[in-house]
């Protein structure tokens, strides 16, 4: 007898090809990778990139594309309208829709109308929406959307998915305990491949930054804790630049950082080569105001880089385990006393807090009990 899957429809605004939206993409196309024996996924994204007006040219638009153990729909900006979303729900009539954002008019609100209109099951994640340091960027907004969608009850029947006990904690305080929320964490980019012993130089350290230019990633912060730093330093940042004025706050900064400190952008990073480019750096530093996950921390240390993070993510006391460190952004001198620690390590030295951060990513990779999690998360 022929097993048929459950039909999963998930609505996101960038997914594959584009990679510039980051940490969103990567969580659903890991759930794509662990879970496509059990379930058959439909994919309804934009046609565009993350801050990209220019359509993708390896896929055909406003159709149905196989990629990668998924059917993706590419919705142009003309078509991608709340009846088109409607036919598309009823096109594939899936057992569940799952929306991977919070904000989102055409890939949240108008795919839970209409899963609610035909009586489908819906699950939300949050991404990591409404923890502090999210909240706080556009504070006025955010409040109102939320004040109003929690008045007239909008997501009452949905399901939210939250990937940590702290994100389940963030969802009560917005919209009550009497909401569902199942928590399931994010499952990991599987990577297969051994310990990278990377050459260090006794007082200098090579860092990277992969992550987006904007005041929710830190990226200003970083640069005015390298000031501080008495070793040899090369700090070289990739990500798409969010915001302009911003970005020139960070160039201001750059042009005042002492001799012994090397700073450069390098453009935006594909994902495609993120593991080759991780592999000529000792550390990747995100001292980012918050991550619901973190998946570029997890590559890092897959690929043997140690991380130098605040303490606003799921990845905690590094330090002790002569990992990384996870630091309070209330003390940047903390992060330079810290960064100047491993700078200072010779080879030898070094080479242990790599292969342990190593070996914690190569761990996190084993998600057996993820797995059943989701399972939980899609049927019940």
């Amino acid at each position: 007898m022929t097993v048929v899957n459950s039909k999963i429809l998930i609505f996101i605004d960038w997914y594959k090809p584009g990679f510039k939206a980051g940490g969103p993409i990567r969580s659903i196309s890991n759930i794509v990778d662990h879970l496509h024996e059990f379930y058959d996924f439909y994919i309804v994204t934009r046609d565009t990139d993350y801050l990209e007006t220019t359509p993708y040219t390896t896929i055909i638009k406003n159709s149905w594309n196989k990629i990668d153990n998924a059917s993706i729909y590419y919705l142009s900006n003309t078509n991608c309208t709340a009846n088109m979303i409607s036919k598309l729900i009823q096109e594939i009539n899936p057992q569940l829709v799952y929306c991977n954002s919070l904000y989102s008019y055409f890939f949240t609100l108008v795919p839970i109308f209409y899963a609610k209109k035909y009586k489908i099951k819906t699950v939300l994640a949050v991404r990591g929406m409404l923890s502090q340091g999210s909240l706080a960027v556009k504070s006025k907004k955010k409040k109102f959307f939320l004040t109003f969608f929690k008045f007239i009850n909008y997501f009452n029947d949905v399901i939210f998915h939250a990937t940590t006990l702290d994100e389940k904690q963030a969802i009560e305080n917005t919209f009550g305990k009497y909401i569902k929320i199942l928590i399931a964490e994010n499952l990991p980019h599987t990577k297969k491949g051994s310990f990278l012993k990377k050459l260090k130089t006794e007082n200098e350290l090579k860092i990277i930054s992969v992550a987006r230019i904007a005041p929710e990633k830190n990226t200003l912060f970083a640069i005015e804790i390298l000031k501080n730093c008495k070793e040899k330093i090369q700090f070289d940042i990739y990500g798409p630049i969010y915001n302009q004025i911003y970005w020139d706050d960070c160039l201001k900064a750059i042009s005042n950082v002492p001799e012994n400190i090397k700073i450069q952008y390098n453009g935006i990073l594909n994902h495609n080569d993120l593991e080759k480019t991780l592999n000529d750096y000792h550390c990747l530093l995100l001292p980012s105001t918050g991550e619901n996950y973190g998946h570029i921390i997890l590559e890092a240390m897959q690929n043997s880089c140690v991380p130098i993070i605040s303490d606003r993510t799921p990845w905690r006391n590094l330090e002790i385990q002569k990992i990384g460190f996870d630091i309070s952004l209330d003390d940047k001198l903390i992060f330079s006393k810290k960064i100047d620690l491993l700078a200072k390590m010779n080879n030898d030295e070094f080479q242990i807090w790599s292969k342990n951060s190593y070996q914690l990513g190569s761990n996190k990779s084993s998600c057996e009990n993820l797995i059943r999690d989701y399972k939980k998360l899609f049927s019940n």
